[in-house]
């Protein structure tokens, strides 16, 4: 989902950037709500639980604030 045009895409996740939940999950590539994924028209914050649902739903987001 845009959140400025409101729209819908399908598009390609390309890899899994940073997730609060396990850091090590980011190198092991597993997508979990709340995890940041990086897409084919830019970066993407995972709003379902893809292990639940089967399906990744997400919403754009225009920058990243790295975990320290």
């Amino acid at each position: 989902l845009d959140p400025e045009t409101k729209t819908v895409k399908k598009v390609k996740i390309l890899d899994a950037i940073e997730n609060k939940a396990n850091p090590h999950f980011v190198r092991r590539g597993i997508i979990t709500k709340g995890c940041i994924i990086k897409t084919e028209i830019g970066n993407a914050r995972v709003t379902s639980r893809p292990s639940q649902d089967g399906v990744v739903n997400a919403v754009l987001i225009k920058e990243i604030k790295r975990l320290e």
